[in-house]
């Protein structure tokens, strides 16, 4: 696991596409970030008020019982876009929808392919950039 002053990188990947999460989650693990999944909206919000050392958020659609967007607006009553990065990743190219993302408080949107390449640069680009802000 990356080490950064003492704690993880942990990334929470709230994901229905079961082959996309695990696919991910490797992907990320094989890189040494640690990697936990959450089920749903509330599950994130109930780890997230428990769990104080979740570094990156990667939402992949809506989730049953609660929408991507409502979630992260929630998340960032409490938390800036500096504080915990949150990616969302979608097979959709929607214009109103990358809007409607990146002003609910996403960081970044990425439009889900095949290759996951863009989605670990941008989680290493977050790390970086927390380990420079914890240093």
């Amino acid at each position: 696991m990356t080490i950064i002053k003492g704690f993880t990188f942990k990334v929470l990947i709230l994901s229905e596409n079961v082959s996309f999460r695990n696919i991910l989650a490797s992907k990320l693990r094989l890189d040494n970030f640690d990697v936990e999944f959450i089920s749903g909206g509330f599950h994130l919000l109930n780890y997230l008020e428990k769990n104080r050392d979740v570094n990156m958020i990667i939402f992949n659609e809506d989730m049953p019982d609660m929408s991507a967007a409502e979630a992260i607006s929630m998340v960032r009553m409490s938390k800036t876009k500096s504080e915990m990065p949150i990616l969302f990743i979608s097979k959709n190219n929607n214009e109103e929808e990358i809007c409607d993302m990146i002003f609910n408080g996403a960081n970044e949107y990425v439009v889900q392919t095949e290759n996951f390449k863009p989605i670990l640069e941008r989680a290493h680009k977050y790390m970086s950039l927390i380990k420079q802000n914890a240093a």
